[in-house]
């Protein structure tokens, strides 16, 4: 059969190349971990999120030792890791994100999509 349609196998092999992109921006994610530090919260119920226009995009609980895991959908702008607790400082992998005047995010430029904080530290 494939003898007599080789239009058709190269069809078929160009659609499979096309429709499995990897570098697509169109399913962007962002992946976040790391790890909150305070003498004062309750880690049960502590939640930490990933937001983006005003909507968020993952939310978590923290793990008995303060550490997180968030993975949500991205568009092609920056995003914010929110906290209901002031930030005091935090510590990470990439540089020129900013904490924002209420203390209550950190706004994470356009292109990161893997952040790992070694730290964020809450006020107490």
């Amino acid at each position: 059969m494939f003898k007599r349609h080789p239009i058709f196998l190269l069809l078929l092999g160009l659609l499979l190349i096309i429709g499995c992109r990897s570098d697509s921006t169109e399913n962007s994610r962002a992946y976040v971990e790391g790890k909150v530090r305070s003498s004062f919260i309750d880690f049960d119920i502590y939640k930490i999120k990933i937001v983006q226009n005003d909507r968020i995009v993952a939310e978590a609980f923290l793990e008995k030792d303060g550490t997180f895991k968030l993975s949500g959908p991205i568009s092609n702008e920056g995003y914010s890791i929110t906290s209901p607790e002031k930030i005091a400082s935090f510590s990470s992998d990439k540089q020129g994100l900013i904490l924002s005047p209420d203390q209550h995010s950190i706004a994470v430029p356009t292109g990161n999509t893997y952040l790992k904080f070694n730290e964020i530290k809450l006020e107490e």
